[in-house]
């Protein structure tokens, strides 16, 4: 179990085995994910700033447990969010984040000026808390957070695609799970 630190926090963010969540397994690889859909999670994950589905964006924490006797590649690991509608939405880079916001700003006209307020999306704690592993070796896991312009669904489905076991460059079968348990 890992336990990412908040800065200023009292309690440390736990993130538990890729089993606990929604979870698919499959060749010997488990992975499992939680959306972020309350402000206590958030709260929990990114401090009180950070209120990110009032802007618009889903956090999805995934977990990916390698149980195989080879190191997973990662590099080129494709992560959707995919509605019940078969919508499929890209994860965003967390570094375009704050972009998102000045985005949703320049769409609202204000006729009254309102006094300048930092950017909510800019929180140091997306950046590094986002999920940035790029190999996985035997029998450990790897944990973050990927980020969705969208709100969270009944039947939204998680699909996860190019992993690689090294150094035969194999691809692992996809991945495709409910988010809700």
């Amino acid at each position: 179990m890992t336990a990412l630190c908040l800065a200023g926090g009292d309690t440390p963010f736990r993130v538990g085995a890729a089993d606990t969540y929604s979870h698919q397994s499959s060749d010997k690889v488990t992975i499992g994910a939680k959306p972020l859909k309350s402000q206590e999670d958030l709260t929990a994950a990114f401090g009180k700033r950070a209120d990110l589905l009032r802007y618009g964006v889903l956090p999805v924490l995934v977990v990916i447990q390698n149980n195989r006797s080879k190191t997973l590649d990662l590099r080129d690991l494709e992560v959707n969010l995919v509605g019940q509608d078969g919508r499929h939405v890209s994860a965003v880079n967390p570094e375009d984040i704050p972009f998102l916001y000045k985005r949703r700003q320049s769409q609202v006209p204000i006729s009254v000026p309102l006094p300048k307020r930092g950017n909510p999306l800019s929180s140091p704690e997306i950046v590094s808390r986002a999920f940035s592993a790029k190999m996985l070796p035997a029998g450990d896991s790897a944990s973050g957070f990927f980020y969705f312009e969208a709100m969270p669904e009944t039947g939204d489905k998680l699909y996860l695609n190019g992993l690689h076991e090294t150094p035969s460059g194999a691809e692992i079968m996809y991945f495709e799970f409910p988010l809700e348990r």
